[in-house]
């Protein structure tokens, strides 16, 4: 499975970033805050190998690190197993991704190159395994967001949406159009890429290429989503006026 693969080069890419050595009474120091994290929270991200870690276990690390907890090659550390539970949807609040990849947007453009590409390899999996499950835990504008703070240019991401023809990254795409306009406008580049983007044909043509093969209810998602798109004022889609 791709994802998999890109996982596994995290791993490889962030194994140069240990621990700190073992020290009573935790079993292993770092810095933290005792006022926003207990030991217990710390010991219990100590307990068992990195990759059994579960997202309940490194839910307070994930939410303080840097700030209160560790340092960033801590941050570094838990990287791969981090990024793996948020791909594989296993984190359920998917509030706590937005202060964690904040975190790695803010630095990473200086990590070393095997780390950012890294970065990168997986970042594209996640996009392509969102795509082709709906719905998804982190929704595709969520996914996007992630794109923007990691200052990840996003039109390769919504050129390889442009050669999906499959129903799953079809009716994410027609919610996308149903969500946008909820969504305050941003100055960020990749916003307004996205605004064209959504705006300009293709997205109708899309909308266009799968309904006709969808069931009842799928392809109501996508003519509410045309409806929207006819509102908004751009060209119209094939065999429209």
């Amino acid at each position: 499975m791709e994802l998999d693969g890109a996982c596994g080069r995290l791993y490889a890419a962030f194994a140069r970033y240990p621990l700190p050595a073992a020290r009573c009474p935790l079993p292993a120091t770092t810095d933290y805050c005792d006022h926003c994290v207990t030991a217990d929270e710390v010991a219990a991200t100590r307990t068992r190998p990195m990759r059994l870690l579960t997202a309940a276990e490194l839910q307070p690390f994930v939410t303080r690190t840097v700030s209160t907890w560790g340092d960033m090659a801590e941050l570094k550390h838990f990287l791969p197993r981090v990024l793996e539970l948020f791909a594989h949807e296993e984190v359920e609040d998917t509030t706590t991704v937005w202060p964690f990849m904040n975190k790695i947007g803010a630095a990473w453009h200086n990590w070393p190159d095997d780390e950012r590409s890294a970065i990168r390899a997986f970042l594209g999996a996640w996009w392509r395994t969102t795509l082709g499950e709906y719905p998804r835990r982190l929704d595709v504008m969520e996914m996007l967001e992630v794109v923007g703070v990691l200052d990840v240019p996003v039109g390769p991401y919504l050129a390889h949406w442009e050669t999906r023809r499959d129903e799953a990254a079809t009716r994410h795409l027609a919610w996308l159009v149903r969500d946008f306009t909820c969504h305050s406008a941003s100055a960020d580049e990749w916003y307004a890429a996205l605004d064209r983007w959504i705006e300009g044909p293709v997205v109708r043509c899309l909308l266009e290429a799968v309904s006709a093969a969808s069931a009842q209810k799928v392809a109501a998602e996508f003519r509410h989503a045309r409806e929207i798109l006819d509102q908004l004022g751009g060209p119209p889609g094939p065999g429209r006026t």
